[in-house]
C-alpha cells in the first residue's frame, strides 16, 4: 500500500496516537479524514439535502427489487428498504458523525454507502464464510457485514499499520465480543498471512476506495493475489481524478496532490 503516501497525511493532519474514539469521525475534527464526508458550514445544510436524497434513491432500490435480504434468518423480501440492513448496524454513530433522520433512524454518509455495497453483492455475501477487504478505513462495512451476515466466520482486513489501531479499536467497541473474534488484522506487508490463515481461499474479496491511493504494481500484485485465491471480487473505485481547483478543495501540502495523481491504475 502507498505508505509514504498515507505516513505523509498521518504526519500531516491525523493523530492516531491520541485519536478520541468518541469523536473523530465529527466535522472538523482532526481525524475526519478517515470517513468519507468533512461537511463545514454552510455546505453540511446542503449536504444533508443530498444525504436524504441519496437514502431516498437507495430506499426505492431495495424496495424494487426482487432479491430476497435473508438476514438474520428472516426470509421477507426487501419490504423494509434500508432499514433491513440498518435496524441491524448497532452502535453506528460512533464517532459523532454528520447524520440525517431518514424515518426515524439516524444514519450517515459511510453506513449509507456501507448499505448501498451489501445491496450490490447482498447473494455472494449470504454464500460466503470468509471475507478479505483491502483498505477498510475504520471498518465501517467490516461492522455492518459482520452485523447483517451471520453465515460470515472470518474477515480478514489488510491495511497499514497505523490504520489497523484505529480499526480495531472501532471494531472492537461497535461488535460484540464474538463478532469481534471473527476479525483477523493483517499488515499490508504480510499478504502471504492470508494464504496461512485461509489455505482453502476466500469466498470473496473486497476494496472500496483504496486502489486509487495505492502505487499501480502493488496493486497489480493485489488483482494477481484476488485471481488466484479469491471465488468473486467486490471493487468500488473511482476511475477519474479531479484537479483539487476544480472542486474548490486547497491542498495544504503539494506533495500529498502530487503522489495522488502517480497512483492507482486509473491516472487521468
Amino acid at each position: 500500500m502507498s505508505k509514504n503516501f498515507w505516513e505523509n497525511i498521518l504526519s500531516d493532519s491525523l493523530d492516531i496516537n491520541n485519536i478520541n474514539i468518541d469523536s473523530f469521525r465529527q466535522i472538523g475534527a482532526d481525524n475526519n479524514r478517515f470517513c468519507t464526508w468533512d461537511a463545514i458550514e454552510p455546505t453540511s445544510r446542503y449536504f444533508k439535502s443530498l444525504l436524504y436524497a441519496y437514502a431516498e434513491n437507495l430506499d426505492s432500490r431495495i424496495l424494487q427489487s426482487k432479491l430476497s435480504l435473508d438476514l438474520k434468518s428472516d426470509n421477507k423480501k426487501n419490504g423494509d428498504g434500508i432499514r433491513h440492513y440498518l435496524k441491524n448496524i448497532r452502535n453506528q454513530n460512533l464517532g459523532n458523525p454528520l447524520t440525517i433522520n431518514y424515518f426515524g433512524n439516524d444514519i450517515s454518509i459511510d453506513y449509507l454507502l456501507s448499505i448501498d455495497e451489501m445491496f450490490f453483492i447482498d447473494e455472494e455475501l449470504k454464500e460466503s464464510k470468509t471475507i478479505l477487504e483491502i483498505g477498510a478505513g475504520f471498518g465501517r462495512l467490516a461492522h455492518s457485514i459482520i452485523e447483517n451476515f451471520e453465515n460470515v466466520e472470518r474477515y480478514i482486513i489488510v491495511d497499514l499499520d497505523l490504520v489497523l489501531k484505529l480499526s480495531k479499536r472501532y471494531l472492537s467497541m461497535v461488535l460484540n465480543k464474538k463478532e469481534f473474534l471473527k476479525i483477523k488484522f493483517i499488515s499490508n506487508n504480510d499478504l502471504d498471512a492470508i494464504q496461512s490463515l485461509e489455505p482453502r481461499g476466500l469466498d470473496i474479496s473486497i476494496n472500496v476506495d483504496s486502489f486509487q491511493e495505492i502505487e499501480e504494481s502493488i496493486v497489480l500484485d493485489y488483482l494477481e493475489f484476488i485471481s488466484e485465491n479469491s471465488n468473486y471480487f467486490y471493487i468500488k473505485n473511482p476511475i477519474c481524478k479531479y484537479h483539487p481547483d476544480s472542486v474548490d478543495i486547497k491542498f495544504k501540502n503539494i506533495v500529498q496532490f502530487e503522489s495522488v495523481l502517480t497512483m492507482g491504475l486509473c491516472k487521468d
